[in-house]
């Protein structure tokens, strides 16, 4: 049996000694002995007999059973009485419990090691420190130990946050001048401010991340690995760890779920008390806070279970507590802002009426003032439940009052957050406003900055742009601007500026494909994601963009793609999936060619010399794909159609370029007849316009009828809604007939201008009918 054993059941049977002792020895006994005590002193026998029992106390205090003295004096008062032992089994009660779990005293090592701990310079000496006291023999670290450690790793998490002279100047500034009485801080005091100091700067805080090697890629919680070993102690020594040691484990860099294991041994601890509301506000943070990185889950749902049992526990909820619950909120809606997101009318009404709740509970509430730090951070998250429920306008209107409001909870003096006035711009782009998202844009840019915010927050700011990039002029020196001050972008962030370069309505001040390279060499600064769908997802979008750009762009954007291919195969292989992945999305350059030789060219690299068993793994659909070799070809038209039209060129010149466009359309029909066959889903209003745009070449009138006829015959079996106003004119230009006439043929007639086509194709009417029938309804 080890040391520590024996300590423990000597001081059990002492204290057994003890509670027979009163259990036993009648009041009048205890009276009597107490009273010939202090005569024996009196008359100075006794002052030897107190002298003898202060030494024993002594030697018991040096050899670590001072948490006894009444032992040995009961002792030395009633010998007869302590002589009388029981030799039955030593019955557990309360007080045994709690002087077991208590563990061993504090010896010389262990002051050692707090010494140590307490005077450390990072988180990796206090916790080899720590294991000093772990791997020696008999000896256990005690509740004052943890401590110690907690609020040691907890200001070092925080020096790392702000640095370490940021730290000094502001414990200098805390503590007061030289002469002041506050210059020697108490370990408890010292705790108090990196605590606080913790909790104001922990809600912006970019959280750091680590790597995983078993998911193969970075995430959230770099000291996770700390605290779940610091936890392991706790319940291996069964000493009785104090909430505030938990609660400051729970405040370093850690994920949800780590915090969710140390408040639920917070709850073993004491069962009938819940944990502290320090605790329950923390974990509810992580559960609804932002991301950073790949970041995490996000369980809202349990952040709100927390906070009903934070409204019943009997604990003063804090205002950071309903701040948490309107965060759940929208984190059940955070994708509001997406372009191919659309929320439920249900759950935007759901989340508005939520709100509407938790708001009149801090209405309700006379002690919670909406001031300070937590009441701008309340104040933010109201305006990120309103633009998640959809209601910006109602955002902007609490943006306004925020310095104006007179009702009895004043949100006067509350400086609306950079991410504040970004949520309300995007829920204003969402809804399609983007006069009004300029409007905060203009009032943001004169107190912030983009890089003032969040990561997360620029993320959902940079995607909301895509919903007004037809209509808002603010896109371009936006993007520029990010791509310009050399600080680097996250991954995400990245890709959604290249996604916002790729459009063709931006207008830059620099070239595409110069920011592009920056944005590439941005992105590849940051870990690419390890999981397979996930990775081929995100990389082909980033070489869609790519390829947008080098075709809007050319020719110089095809150093873009020249460099980035020799980075993949210098990187992963001529072979490697990432190489194919860049070669597939090729395809994605026919939306922006207006070159009818690459357009072909692109299409036949992709599809063309594909193997048919590798056809179904392209990006896209095939019919997209020759829906797009068709568009590519009509915009090619369109472009040689509209260089062809100038009065200042000579008859010759005019006529080559008649017979040039000729050639072009009847080589694009060609094309999309070998391309289609007899497909189910001809393009005929893209067939149509190619016919129409050979019949405003044609040389002679009964050509241009003839083609106009045909290009008819395809409107009718398209969509009305297809039908633009210039192919009317060019329709009728070609026939000879006046636009009236035209568009009572393909728009109010078209129902029966189909009936006729179909017709005609059933081979239910001879084809001179079917013709003259299709004039007569023309006329």
């Amino acid at each position: 049996m080890g040391r520590r054993p024996v300590e423990k059941f000597s001081r059990a049977l002492r204290r057994r000694a003890q509670v027979c002792f009163g259990q036993r020895l009648p009041a009048g006994v205890i009276s009597s002995a107490v009273k010939t005590a202090a005569t024996a002193a009196a008359a100075g026998d006794g002052g030897r007999s107190v002298a003898h029992s202060r030494d024993a106390a002594r030697e018991n205090a040096a050899t670590g059973d001072a948490i006894h003295p009444t032992s040995t004096t009961a002792t030395t008062f009633f010998p007869s009485i302590m002589g009388e032992r029981d030799d039955g089994i030593i019955h557990a009660n309360y007080s045994l419990r709690r002087a077991l779990a208590r563990g061993a005293p504090e010896t010389r090592l262990t002051r050692q090691v707090r010494h140590a701990i307490e005077h450390s310079t990072g988180k990796a000496e206090a916790l080899k420190a720590f294991q000093v006291l772990l791997q020696a023999d008999g000896e256990g670290p005690t509740a004052a130990t943890f401590k110690t450690l907690s609020a040691t790793l907890l200001q070092h998490h925080v020096e790392q946050r702000v640095g370490q002279a940021g730290f000094q100047r502001a414990l200098m500034d805390a503590v007061g001048y030289e002469g002041d009485r506050w210059q020697s801080l108490s370990e408890e005091e010292r705790s108090t401010f990196v605590n606080y100091t913790c909790r104001m700067t922990e809600r912006w805080a970019e959280r750091g991340s680590s790597y995983n090697k078993l998911l193969g890629f970075s995430q959230e919680g770099a000291d996770n690995e700390i605290v779940a070993r610091v936890e392991y102690q706790m319940r291996k020594c069964g000493v009785m760890v104090l909430a505030s040691s938990l609660a400051d484990l729970m405040h370093l860099d850690i994920t949800w779920s780590t915090a969710l294991h140390l408040f639920n041994f917070a709850e073993e601890l004491q069962k009938d008390i819940p944990p502290p509301m320090e605790m329950t506000d923390r974990l509810m943070g992580l559960m609804t806070g932002y991301k950073s990185g790949l970041g995490g889950s996000r369980p809202w749902m349990r952040a709100l279970e927390l906070y009903q049992r934070a409204l019943v526990s009997g604990y003063d909820t804090t205002l950071t507590t309903h701040t948490h619950a309107l965060d759940a909120l929208w984190r059940s809606a955070d994708n509001f802002h997406r372009v191919h997101t659309s929320l439920s009318s249900y759950h935007r009404r759901w989340v508005w009426e939520k709100a509407l709740k938790i708001s009149q509970i801090v209405q309700d509430t006379p002690r919670l003032l909406v001031t300070g730090e937590e009441g701008c951070a309340y104040a933010e998250s109201v305006v990120k439940t309103l633009t998640a429920s959809g209601r910006w306008s109602e955002a902007i209107s609490f943006i306004a009052n925020l310095d104006t409001s007179n009702s009895d909870v004043s949100l006067r003096f509350l400086v609306p957050t950079a991410e504040t006035y970004v949520f309300a711009i995007a829920g204003c782009h969402t809804a399609g406003h983007a006069a009004h998202g300029e409007a905060l844009w203009t009032i943001f840019k004169e107190t912030y900055t983009l890089r003032s915010l969040h990561s997360e927050a620029l993320l959902i700011f940079l995607q909301s742009l895509r919903h007004v990039v037809r209509t808002s002029p603010i896109v371009g020196p936006l993007v520029e601007e990010l791509v310009r001050d050399g600080k680097g972008l996250e991954r995400q962030a990245a890709v959604a500026s290249l996604q916002l370069l790729s459009s063709n309505h931006v207008k830059t001040r620099e070239q595409r494909w110069v920011l592009a390279t920056k944005l590439l060499d941005m992105y590849d600064a940051n870990p690419w994601p390890q999981q397979p769908l996930a990775r081929k997802t995100e990389l082909q979008t980033v070489f869609r963009c790519c390829h947008l750009i080098s075709a809007m762009e050319c020719p110089h954007g095809k150093r873009l793609l020249t460099k980035l291919r020799k980075q993949l195969v210098d990187v992963f292989g001529s072979l490697s999936a990432e190489v194919e992945w860049l070669d597939d999305t090729s395809i994605y350059a026919l939306q922006m060619t207006s070159n009818w030789e690459e357009a072909i060219s692109i299409y036949e690299q992709a599809v063309g010399r594909r193997k048919p068993k590798q056809v179904p793994y392209l990006p896209i659909p095939l019919r997209q794909a020759k829906m797009m070799l068709v568009e590519a070809l009509v915009r090619s038209c369109r472009v040689m159609e509209e260089d062809g039209e100038s009065f200042l060129v000579d008859e010759d010149t005019q006529e080559a370029g008649r017979d040039a466009a000729v050639v072009l359309t009847e080589r694009a029909l060609a094309v999309t007849r070998a391309v289609y066959g007899s497909d189910d889903t001809f393009p005929h209003h893209l067939y149509a316009e190619l016919l129409v745009v050979q019949a405003t070449c044609a040389a002679s009138s009964s050509q241009r009828k003839l083609h106009a006829l045909a290009a008819m015959r395809h409107f009718s079996q398209a969509s009305a809604e297809l039908i633009g106003r210039h192919l009317v004119s060019q329709t009728a230009m070609a026939l000879s007939l006046t636009e009236v006439h035209v568009e009572n043929a393909l728009l109010a007639g078209h129902a029966t201008l189909r009936y006729a086509t179909l017709s005609q194709r059933k081979g239910n009417r001879k084809a001179a009918k079917i013709r003259s029938g299709l004039e007569a309804l023309v006329w």
